[in-house]
């Protein structure tokens, strides 16, 4: 029997100790057996580097682990990230967040009937700290409604995606280190003309976040968002009408 493609999940870790090793064993257990998990750790001052090694003795050739020899930032690790990957299909994630065991292969399953379709996010359970549900996701399930707002946390959960790295451009999943708080949102944007994007209707994945979380950051940094929507446009190739792409703002006011 042909095995099934590679799957990358890149993990980049920040003072993570506290939930590290829930994150870490729901990957390890998916049942996508293909996989590997590459883990920058980003000059924590916790134990969270101790936790990769105990992990990475249990399992030498799935877990790959680094640390930067300072703290450079979320796109900088996520870039570097992103060079060290092997596999077909990457998948993102979050230290402070759990996915279901079968998250990987439901994902995957998708996008091998579905040719057309570049990603696919899930549905998630919101938790707190304590790991107590908190809320649950409700994002778009049509490319066409995602199209018209590609907002992390809105339209799609980017710790939940799995994209097929084979139908971009070599070099194109950059992290812009200037698009704070968008970083995730940049790319959605930059990657979105190459095939279409999903979100299955299952909850796949437990994200410590409050769902109100996002939509109060869009409107602490409006400007950052109209910078995004212009560059979207201007070098992304973006055709979503100006009001549907600020419609989360406007149907939450």
């Amino acid at each position: 029997m042909k095995e099934k493609p590679l799957i990358t999940v890149i993990l980049p870790v920040r003072n993570s100790a506290r939930t590290l090793a829930d994150c870490l064993y729901s990957l390890l257990n998916q049942t996508y057996s293909n996989l590997e998990i590459i883990a920058i750790d980003d000059f924590s001052t916790d134990n969270s580097m101790s936790i990769l090694r105990s992990f990475k003795k249990q399992d030498t050739k799935r877990l790959r682990i680094y640390k930067n020899v300072k703290s450079y930032g979320l796109a900088v690790t996520l870039n570097r990230l992103i060079k060290k990957t092997k596999g077909s299909y990457i998948a993102f994630m979050d230290p402070s967040d759990i996915s279901k065991l079968n998250r990987l292969a439901k994902q995957y399953r998708f996008l091998l009937k579905n040719p057309e379709f570049i990603a696919v996010g899930s549905q998630c359970s919101f938790i707190n700290e304590a790991g107590k549900k908190i809320g649950k996701s409700n994002f778009p399930m049509e490319n066409s409604e995602i199209y018209q707002n590609p907002l992390h946390g809105i339209s799609m959960q980017f710790e939940t995606v799995l994209i097929n790295k084979l139908m971009l451009p070599k070099d194109i999943l950059k992290f812009n280190i200037g698009s704070n708080p968008f970083i995730y949102s940049d790319i959605f944007m930059k990657i979105i003309p190459y095939g279409k994007f999903a979100n299955l209707p299952d909850s796949l994945h437990y994200h410590r976040s409050h769902p109100s979380t996002y939509i109060s950051e869009v409107r602490k940094n409006i400007l950052s968002l109209i910078k995004l929507l212009i560059k979207g446009r201007t070098l992304y190739d973006y055709q979503a009408p100006i009001r549907t792409f600020f419609s989360p703002l406007i149907k939450s006011a």
